[in-house]
């Protein structure tokens, strides 16, 4: 309980620190901030190397990310600039946690890298801001060939008719779990589960082999339910009902009260927000859940072979919530004195065989269709069960949400707080649901003033 006091005080903190210096409209995921240097460091670098020097032009390139993206990001960096001698990138990754933290301080004072790694859900926000470049006129010159990448991803990464960002792939929500495990309780995973089957599955493993379960307590599950329900989690939000988060806040205590699911105290030791930590990798929970382009970096450091299947839905359910998503936004800063030459880089990121050979569908399925009908033979077998998976999610993924309103981030952070108080049996679903919504609703509300 002491740990968890002090790690919510710090988040607390850190917060607070955040959002002092990027207003009170900036959102963000997490506090937690990590990676080689620190924000200022970053924001005073950026500011030094954006523009061109000694005849040669200097970008720099931010991802989040895990050792192995990371990897794979600056051999193919490395290639382009070996093709390219007049182009120097620098480079930077941090995980999740940090990365929005750093960003968003960057943003705050006008010195985002010229090439920034975008996530669908904070691309409204961004680019309300004014701080993403519009990508439409490189589009129509052709310095980004947009020819065999469907226009549904055009207009996954557009707002208002532009574009701000391009996606490098697709992927999709999924529930992993460990096959090994999964085979010694005798139990079968069918390709989606309803949330009934997944609690009585989760207690046949554990009677079986010891093993616990993980009921993902994000906003993605939350969003998962909501379609499920025949619904949007922000539209629901906006107006204060509270529908869909009556099924999510009362499967959360119906796991949180279980002998089977990971404990409170074991969840927030692991962090299943880095890769590295994640339960699954050491066999403490049979399952996880995430996005499917982490598969390859999870199955590799797990090192064992590990099952894919759909994020569950629930019992009579309204609609199919799955679907499919574009994968690791690129938008270029609106305050990047090298525009097009960071706009020829993401043609290149984007459209390159010899590129994504190397990525090798890591940040997810090649969005430009002859690349990914090019590399999909040369895939290892752990990628190619991403193909096949995002290829199966695609018969019935039905659209995805809008692009998230601005306060996502801070009602992001507030459902952790809750869902956690939940865990710890300091809150039941009804007091969690009476909390969350209301808070949500008030967020959302002084956000889009």
């Amino acid at each position: 309980m002491k740990k968890r006091l002090l790690a919510t005080t710090l988040a607390a903190l850190l917060a607070v620190t955040s959002l002092a210096a990027c207003g009170a409209k900036t959102d963000k995921t997490d506090t937690q901030t990590t990676g080689a240097s620190s924000a200022a460091e970053t924001t005073k670098a950026a500011a030094g190397t954006s523009a061109s020097t000694g005849g040669k032009v200097t970008l720099n390139l931010s991802w989040w990310g895990n050792q192995t993206r990371n990897d794979v990001t600056k051999k193919a960096v490395d290639l382009y600039m070996s093709q390219n001698p007049d182009v120097d990138i620098k480079v930077e990754f941090t995980d999740w946690s940090g990365y929005w933290d750093k960003l968003s301080a960057m943003a705050a004072g006008g010195n985002l890298p010229d090439i920034v790694q975008m996530d669908y859900s904070y691309l409204n926000q961004y680019q309300k801001s004014g701080q993403l470049a519009d990508l439409s006129e490189f589009i129509s010159t052709g310095t980004i060939d947009t020819t065999k990448i469907s226009e549904s991803i055009i207009e996954s990464g557009s707002i208002d008719g532009k574009c701000y960002a391009i996606s490098l792939g697709s992927n999709a929500p999924m529930m992993l779990y460990d096959k090994a495990i999964v085979e010694k309780a005798g139990v079968t995973i069918p390709d989606q589960m309803t949330m009934d089957q997944l609690y009585d599955i989760s207690k046949t493993i554990y009677e079986k082999t010891g093993t616990k379960a993980l009921y993902d307590g994000g906003i993605n599950m939350m969003q998962i339910m909501a379609r499920a329900n025949g619904s949007h989690l922000f539209d629901e939000l906006t107006t204060g009902k509270e529908d869909s988060m009556k099924i999510y806040f009362n499967t959360m205590e119906k796991f949180a009260k279980a002998d089977f699911s990971i404990s409170a105290d074991l969840l927030a030791e692991k962090n299943p927000d880095v890769v590295e930590t994640k339960p699954i990798i050491d066999s403490s929970t049979w399952n996880d859940f995430l996005l499917s382009n982490q598969y390859i970096s999870v199955s590799k450091t797990a090192g064992r072979d590990l099952g894919i299947t759909m994020f569950p839905t629930i019992t009579d359910s309204k609609s199919q919530p799955i679907y499919l998503k574009p994968s690791m936004f690129f938008s270029v800063a609106e305050s990047s004195k090298n525009k097009e030459a960071a706009a020829k880089f993401l043609d290149w990121f984007v459209n390159s065989t010899e590129a994504n050979d190397i990525l090798l569908a890591e940040r997810g399925i090649p969005v430009n269709s002859a690349v990914a009908d090019a590399i999909k033979p040369k895939a290892d077998e752990i990628s190619q069960h991403v193909f096949d998976y995002v290829a199966k999610v695609s018969e019935v993924a039905t659209p995805i949400d809008a692009p998230d309103p601005s306060g996502k981030g801070e009602v992001e952070a507030l459902g952790k707080t809750v869902v956690e108080a939940v865990r710890y049996g300091d809150a039941t679903a009804d007091a969690a649901i009476g909390q969350f919504v209301p808070e949500a609703k008030k967020i959302l509300e002084e956000a889009a003033k």
